[in-house]
């Protein structure tokens, strides 16, 4: 009988059309964020604001924008892929979730190729590639 008022809970909220703070059972979303750190005197956009308060004393830059931003729903050891600016190709492979951690097969075409444990609620940041008159930043931020 608990299990019905649970599911009619879940079910207004769903209807309401709450937001989805975490992925599908057995799945996991990983966001991927791509921003252009260049030399050239500029702004930081306020959609690679959080990237900038984790890359700033890592990387030289002047300006920051982003360049795209997308979410993948991916099941363990299925292949997600994003066409970075460059014509390259990012893929992401979750190997493992636990808890409070998950484990990402990362392979930047050409160039990064490494795998990397993300604790939940934390991302990890690639300075992937070089890109016009600076550097492509891709930042992963998976849910579960």
């Amino acid at each position: 009988m608990v299990w019905r008022s649970a599911l009619a809970a879940l079910v207004v909220l769903l209807a309401m059309g709450a937001p989805s703070a975490v992925a599908e059972p057995g799945r996991i979303d990983v966001r991927v964020l791509v921003c252009h750190a260049a030399a050239e005197a500029g702004a930081v956009d306020p959609g690679c604001g959080k990237l900038h308060g984790k890359i700033g004393r890592e990387f030289r830059y002047e300006s920051l924008k982003r360049l795209s931003e997308r979410s993948l729903s991916l099941g363990l050891d299925q292949v997600g892929s994003v066409v970075l600016p460059n014509g390259k190709r990012l893929r992401v492979r979750p190997l493992q979730v636990d808890g409070d951690s998950a484990l990402l097969a990362v392979d930047v075409e050409g160039s990064v190729k490494t795998d990397v444990r993300v604790r939940k609620g934390k991302s990890v940041v690639i300075g992937a590639e070089r890109y016009e008159n600076g550097k492509l930043v891709i930042s992963l931020e998976p849910r579960w």
